[in-house]
């Protein structure tokens, strides 16, 4: 028998995440003109973390009176609002570039966020043939705070992006 040891991706540096405006397949994005458009932001280096942590719920299949037994069934899966947090500048005008998330991600707005795993945010380039998950959300408010209280602490945003349909896994397309 053969035993597969599998190599890790590691997470630190490989979690990209943009936001869309629109997808119209979100089963394979198109590079040219929705991942790579005018109108994405890369949001990989204002972004603190990006978890998001579906509950799937479970229950108990109702009793049968001939049955003694009774086994656990799925129930539905809640997808609970996902926390985001990132850096602004609170003395630049919201059109520069430290300011750019801020101004995107208003509170009402619907976009897909794609988050891409297993590749190096910074050095790779988004490319047909990549896989992601896309999440279509909604925001929440913006949450203006610091990110601690010691002399590292930076001034950030906290807000909830709210999911309006179950991710999509997919791959870019060309």
């Amino acid at each position: 028998m053969t035993i597969i040891y599998p190599e890790a991706t590691p997470v630190q540096g490989n979690v990209g995440v943009k936001a869309i405006l629109t997808v119209a397949t979100p089963a394979a994005a198109s590079l040219a003109t929705e991942v790579n458009a005018a109108t994405s932001l890369d949001l990989s280096c204002f972004l603190r973390d990006w978890m998001a942590e579906p509950n799937p719920n479970s229950g108990t299949a109702p009793p049968r009176l001939c049955a003694p037994d009774e086994f656990p069934i799925e129930g539905r899966t809640q997808y609970p609002a996902i926390e985001g947090r990132y850096v602004y500048n609170p003395q630049e005008a919201d059109s520069t570039n430290n300011n750019k998330a801020k101004a995107l991600l208003l509170k009402g707005t619907v976009l897909q966020i794609m988050v891409r795993l297993g590749l190096d945010a910074d050095q790779t380039t988004y490319a047909a043939a990549q896989r992601y998950e896309l999440w279509k959300v909604r925001c929440g408010s913006q949450i203006r705070t610091r990110s601690g209280d010691d002399e590292f602490a930076e001034f950030e945003i906290r807000q909830n992006f709210y999911p309006i349909l179950a991710p999509v896994y997919g791959v870019i397309a060309a």
